[in-house]
């Protein structure tokens, strides 16, 4: 069977039916539905990395504000390769479903000015892009993978209602940003130490996790007795304890080395005022 191109009249229709749904009056619809006033109290943050769950193998996308308040959210593996890639800068010959998306909306007069993170719906993440068109804000149902895949390629701001941040004690994930190789286990996130060296830096811990025994540029050498070299190292070394009790770890801070402990299970969850 011989596939045809569309043709001139098709593509007209097409375009037509495209700028109709953003241009359109439509109150009741998710699509196009022009933006009421916000009563949610909106946190911008940052599309940080794309990483794999530790406890399921499953992808996961992280925003977050610097390593205190963050949200992940587990997506599909495209829409994690769509924004890895542009997280990245990589360039692809051909566009990709997202980018047809951003030059089909430009073409048509609309502009993405922000996406947002509205709420958690039958255990699924809900959220809107925000399009100017026609001198009118208006919004347009999307998947957050999908709105993080755009912001990431245009640097439009992703807002989340705050309602939905927590401390997450029980994520732990693998991740490259930025170039740097990334675990987060045991409420302790670790990287590539900057300027390179041995062990791995500690760039958080989760309140309540082994008091003052590490800290945020703290370097960890060793864990049980076992030298950590990557990310990965310090995670799979925490893996395989048992889940309880504690672990000494070798620690270098401001030069000098020293033994502490730290807990080897999760950290339970904070509890806040």
């Amino acid at each position: 069977m011989e596939i045809r191109p569309f043709s001139s009249a098709s593509r007209a229709v097409l375009a037509a039916a495209v700028a109709w749904t953003l241009a359109a009056p439509s109150p009741t619809a998710l699509v196009g539905q022009a933006v009421s006033a916000a009563s949610a109290d909106w946190v911008q943050m940052e599309v940080a990395t794309v990483g794999v769950d530790l406890a399921s193998g499953a992808p996961l996308a992280l925003l977050r504000i610097g390593w205190d308040e963050v949200l992940p959210m587990w997506i599909g593996e495209p829409e994690a390769g769509a924004i890895a890639r542009a997280l990245a800068g990589t360039a692809v010959p051909r566009p990709m479903t997202h980018d047809l998306l951003l030059g089909v909306m430009e073409t048509l007069g609309g502009t993405l000015e922000e996406v947002r993170v509205t709420e958690i719906r039958d255990q699924a993440f809900i959220g809107v892009l925000l399009i100017r068109t026609n001198g009118q804000l208006r919004e347009v149902d999307t998947r957050p993978s999908d709105g993080m895949a755009l912001a990431a390629r245009t640097g439009v701001p992703v807002r989340v209602a705050r309602a939905l941040l927590g401390d997450f004690p029980d994520l732990e994930f693998l991740s490259v940003e930025r170039g740097r190789s990334i675990a987060r286990v045991r409420g302790v996130t670790v990287a590539d130490p900057e300027g390179g060296g041995s062990g791995v830096q500690v760039l958080h811990v989760i309140q309540g996790v082994g008091g003052r025994a590490l800290l945020p540029g703290d370097r960890i050498l060793s864990v049980a007795g076992e030298s950590v070299e990557s990310p990965t190292g310090f995670a799979g070394a925490l893996v395989r304890l048992r889940p309880d009790g504690s672990v000494e770890v070798e620690r270098e801070r401001d030069g000098e080395v020293s033994v502490v402990r730290i807990p080897a299970r999760r950290p339970p969850p904070v509890v806040g005022p």
